[in-house]
């Protein structure tokens, strides 16, 4: 089975630079333009279905990518993206810049992070890892291929569940910019990534 892990289109918030985290905030127009634009470079892609965090955004995504296919798109709060708590609607700019700041370690020195209220890292691949065991796994002969949206953080979160690559390095890699997709293979209950961060649009 093969899963195209796919970022959520852009957003205000995404052009303004804000952490959004669980924040409810919708897609923008050219947010919509970008998923129109991904769904065109996949409309020859075959789906059997689609799981959605059940943010505007991400499902929005995934109505827009699903198109006239007719099939399931499903929300589960699983993929919702991390909850960073109060701290939602800061200026990322202005947290990297600040070691006082509470986001300033999930930044900069991600290994370091302990959030003051929202969730940590180890939560977020929790929800990834019972996504994987409970819903991936149980369905790779059912399934050819599904598409997945989610958001930035948590698909660097699932990424490292199959990975396992040490917290320090979390931002390293292929940026998931919007709309990115990320296409997985599922084989014997065992995840591996094919492609990161590719985008069916052009800028």
């Amino acid at each position: 089975m093969e899963i195209y892990l796919m970022r959520h289109g852009e957003t205000d918030w995404n052009k303004a630079g804000k952490i959004q985290g669980s924040a409810d905030i919708p897609l923008n127009e050219y947010g919509r333009q970008l998923a129109k634009m991904t769904a065109e470079g996949l409309s020859d892609t075959y789906f059997d279905l689609a799981y959605t965090s059940p943010l505007i955004r991400a499902a929005e995504t995934a109505q827009i990518v699903a198109g006239s296919r007719g099939i399931p798109v499903i929300a589960d709060r699983r993929l919702q993206e991390m909850d960073f708590g109060s701290s939602e609607g800061s200026e990322i700019s202005r947290c990297a810049a600040d070691e006082n700041s509470v986001l300033y370690t999930f930044l900069k020195k991600p290994e370091l992070y302990v959030p003051a209220d929202g969730e940590a890292f180890s939560d977020v691949e929790a929800r990834s890892r019972s996504f994987i065991r409970q819903v991936l796994v149980p369905n790779e002969e059912k399934w050819t291929r599904i598409l997945i949206t989610a958001h930035g953080a948590f698909i660097r979160c699932f990424l490292n569940c199959i990975e396992h690559r040490p917290l320090a390095e979390f931002w390293e890699g292929i940026p998931q910019r919007n709309c990115a997709v990320n296409i997985l293979e599922c084989q014997q209950g065992k995840l591996s990534i094919l492609e990161e961060g590719k985008l069916y649009y052009q800028v």
